[in-house]
This record gives C-alpha cells, structure tokens and sequence, in this order.
C-alpha cells in the first residue's frame, strides 16, 4: 500500500499555499502589478540610470539562422508581439460576454452600447476640437480608451460603497469600449495595407473558423494557425494585434458533448473507480490511472477551450505582459516643465479634458437619454449616482491609451512623450475623482439607511 500522507515540507507549503494563491488571483494584486511597474518606469527614465532604461527599450533581440535576420527592438517586441496574447484574451471575454454575459441580455446590451458610444465619441470630440488643422489631430483615439485593470482597482478601494454589479457594468463598458478602440486601430492608425498578406490573414481565420464548426479542439492547432495568422497580419501593415482578437473569436465556445451525456459519463466512471479496490494506486496500477485519467477527460469535455483557455492566460497577462507594456512604455521625463506643456499643450489638454469630462459627459449623458427614452436600463442594485462615479472612473485610459499613443504619435515623437504625461495625469484625476465621489455617496446612502427605517 502506498503511502500518500504528505511529508513535513509539503504540510508547511500548502499552508502557505492557499493564501498566496488568492493573493496572487485577486483582482488588485493585477492593479498593484500594474501601478508598480508604471512607478518603477518612471523612476528608472527619471534616475541616474535613465540612460540604461532607454538601452533597454531599444536593446534588439530576435534570432539569426543563416542570411535570415529576425530582430526587433525589445519595445517592438513587446508591442507587436505579446501584446497579441493581451489581446487574444480580451478577444476571449468580447466573445463570452457577447454569448453568455452582459452583453447577451438586449437591455443591459443597449445600455453598455450606449454608455461606451458615448464614452468614445465625446473625449474623441473634445480632443479634435482642440487639436483640429494640426498634426496631433491623429491622436484622437487616445482618449477614447479604458483600462480595465486599473479601473477595477480603483473600484475595489471603495468596495464596500457600491454595489457589485457595478463591476460588472465597468467590465462590461470596457470591453464594448476596447471593441471600438480596436476597430479604431485597425482602420484609423494603419498607414498601408499590403492585400496580399491582409487576405492571407483573414483566410486562415476563416480555416480556424472551419475548424471550429467542426469539432476541432486541439490547442496547438489553433496556436500554429494562429501564428501565421500574426505573422500576415504584421506584414499587412494593419497592427498585429487584431490577429489575437480575431483568433480568439474563432475559439469553440461550447462543450464537446451534451451535458446530459457527460453527467452519464461521469457517473459510470465514478461508479467503475468505486467498485475497484479501496486503495487506488495511479502510479503502479496502469489501471488505475486510465480510470483517473478518464475522468479527468470527462470533465475536459464538459468544459469549453474559450473558458479554459482565458483561465489559462489570465495571470500570465495579468501579473507578466501588462506590468511588461507598462514597464516599456511608461518610462517618461519627468519635470515641471514637462507638466506645464501637458496641461498646456492642445495635446495634451485634449487628452486630459477628454479622459476626465469627456467620458464623465459621454457616459453619464448617454445613461440618463438610455433611461428618459426607455431603451435602456440599469442592472439591479444601481443608480445614477454610480453612473456618475463610474464614468469617472472609466476616464483611467492608461494601458490601451498608451498603446494608440504609440500608434498614432510613431512619427511624432515629442507629442508622443505629451501624450503619455497626459494619460497619466488624466487618468490619475480621473481615479480620484470617481473614487472620492462614489465613497462620498456611499457614505451619504449609508447614513440615510436608518433614517429612512425608523420612518
């Protein structure tokens, strides 16, 4: 009989274990991740070792096999290219949520529409407006953007104050509002279009879209297919990061067998292991492990790959390749001087002005026409008053702001250090304000409560 009593090392691990693991899945250990390499860049570009960081952002890496030279900078690298995985994921939970979330059910649908419409279209007005006739109108789509990651953190701080659905309803905002960003970067910040490899891309999806109407579940088919689809996409000359959004939607997103038949399944597995004998063995008993194994399979197909999938990658672009953009990208001088031109600057005006009113307008405009009119409503538990803290809060553009930034302002070099002091002095009001105005309502709600009970 096997021994499977854990020895003294693993009893002290796995009572460490559980809460590091929670910790590290919390959605603020994300933000925390996040907001420490944006400090961490800042510091470094601002330090005696500022030469250093700029050697690191354009160090070159790749591969050379022959005459066949494959480099890119670090930055590039990690822009062009784990980026696609960021946005494979975000293209995983646009497709969850338009089939099983929010965005399935017409009224909440109509209500995020309305509410990221509005949150795009007037902070990309009041930038225009202010830059209009001069070369740094190309970057209108800054502002248009939400991070969903700081935006979460920011809502977790006052937690207790709001409702829970009121983190569903940024979650689903975001992702209607990175819907509208990614068509913005697909069509307004791509130069020139090579058809040739363009159409390249767009077959092997519709292969992958095939594949999906057939059954066909393996990973490393999709990821094969889905590496050339990338490798199109990036020498179209449209950015490579539509390639993981469009692979991601081609990601079957129901279970292999009907649930009826897998319960079944299940059960006659379960029924087999139970009848054997009471010690069960998977290392020396081959019969053992195939049972195991079986069921372990069972629950596989009762799952979808979308779910597995988006579980799969979550801490790794959470905890790994946001924190790496922003430790890339965010690294800026900064000076008084620096800050005077970003306030001052239509630029950077146009950014500030449109994170912090244009989204407060945007959003909370169209939330109030959605319920006047009766074509939309609220989710259960909220108010207007969340929806004015919220459309504060989606004003934290920082990770997909930066990254049009990057796009929009590659020839324009002095704008594009503008743009990225705006974002975060844009985005900073905006968290502070949306934070202080939703603790300062709970607050206020909390002390009506036994007011209006003993009446």
């Amino acid at each position: 009989m096997q021994d499977n009593s854990p020895n003294p090392i693993e009893k002290h691990f796995k009572s460490i274990h559980y809460p590091v693991s929670q910790f590290i899945r919390a959605q603020t250990t994300a933000s925390a991740m996040l907001l420490l390499a944006t400090l961490v860049a800042l510091w470094w570009a601002n330090s005696g070792y500022a030469s250093t960081y700029q050697h690191l952002v354009h160090k070159p890496i790749g591969i050379i096999l022959g005459d066949t030279n494959l480099q890119a900078s670090l930055k590039h690298v990690i822009n062009d290219g784990l980026m696609v995985i960021f946005f494979f994921m975000l293209g995983l939970e646009i497709k969850r949520e338009l089939i099983a979330g929010d965005l399935a059910d017409s009224q909440s649908r109509r209500m995020l529409v309305l509410c990221a419409l509005g949150g795009m279209a007037f902070p990309a007005l009041i930038y225009a407006a202010l830059n209009w006739s001069q070369p740094s109108v190309v970057g209108w789509g800054i502002p248009m953007a939400t991070d969903t990651a700081f935006a979460l953190g920011v809502l977790m701080l006052v937690r207790k104050y709001i409702p829970t659905s009121l983190l569903a309803f940024i979650v689903g905002l975001a992702i209607v509002d990175d819907i509208g960003a990614l068509l913005v970067i697909a069509v307004f910040y791509t130069d020139q279009i090579s058809l040739l490899h363009f159409f390249s891309a767009v077959g092997l999806v519709l292969l992958l879209t095939m594949a999906n109407l057939a059954g066909i579940r393996k990973p490393m088919f999709y990821i094969l297919v889905g590496l050339f689809v990338w490798w199109f996409m990036l020498k179209s000359g449209v950015h490579a990061t539509l390639a993981g959004v469009l692979i991601a939607l081609t990601v079957p997103a129901r279970p292999k067998d009907a649930p009826e038949k897998i319960i079944n399944k299940a059960k006659d597995v379960i029924e087999e292991i139970r009848q054997d004998k009471p010690e069960i063995d998977v290392l020396s008993n081959k019969r053992h492990h195939q049972k195991v194994t079986a069921l372990g399979e069972v629950a596989e197909r009762a799952s979808t790959p979308l779910r597995r999938w988006e579980d799969a990658l979550e801490l790794p672009v959470a905890l790994i390749i946001v924190p790496l953009f922003a430790l890339i990208n965010a690294g800026i001088p900064i000076n008084i001087a620096a800050i005077e031109e970003s306030v001052l600057a239509p630029t950077g005006l146009g950014i500030i002005l449109g994170l912090v009113l244009g989204k407060f307008i945007g959003i909370s405009g169209a939330s109030y026409l959605a319920t006047r009119l009766n074509i939309g409503q609220l989710p259960v538990g909220m108010n207007f008053q969340h929806i004015i803290g919220v459309s504060f809060i989606a004003g934290i553009g920082f990770t997909m702001s930066t990254f049009i930034a990057t796009l929009g302002f590659e020839n324009q070099p002095e704008n594009l250090l503008i743009a990225k002091m705006s974002i975060m002095l844009g985005s900073v009001v905006a968290a502070f304000l949306g934070a202080l105005f939703l603790f300062a309502n709970g607050k206020r709600s909390n002390k009506a409560k036994p007011a209006s009970a003993t009446e």
